[in-house]
């Protein structure tokens, strides 16, 4: 199983995955808070794992990084791709030759 398809099997319930879209931004945004007001910055990565962390206890799972500690990067790609859906989209007047 890849990373992302096993970082998403891990988010089924709609109040995990509604707490992920919001702690995920909450926890990258520390990065840049960080060079402004450090406490602040430290005080949202908690934020972050905590609203993860109930997330997870809602759908009755482990957080995926605990598993992998690679998922930490998975999770953004699986926010966009949850907010802005699949990119990639088939040709419409593309037809499949039947034999």
């Amino acid at each position: 199983m890849g990373l992302y398809s096993h970082y998403d099997g891990a988010h089924n319930h709609p109040v995990n995955r509604a707490l992920h879209l919001i702690a995920i931004p909450v926890g990258f945004s520390s990065l840049v808070v960080v060079w402004f007001h450090w406490i602040i910055a430290l005080l949202l990565v908690p934020t972050a794992f905590a609203l993860a962390w109930l997330g997870h206890l809602i759908e009755g799972n482990k957080p995926a990084f605990l598993t992998n500690p690679v998922h930490v990067l998975v999770a953004p790609l699986w926010m966009a791709r949850r907010l802005f859906g699949n990119t990639q989209r088939k040709d419409p007047t593309a037809t499949q030759k039947s034999a």
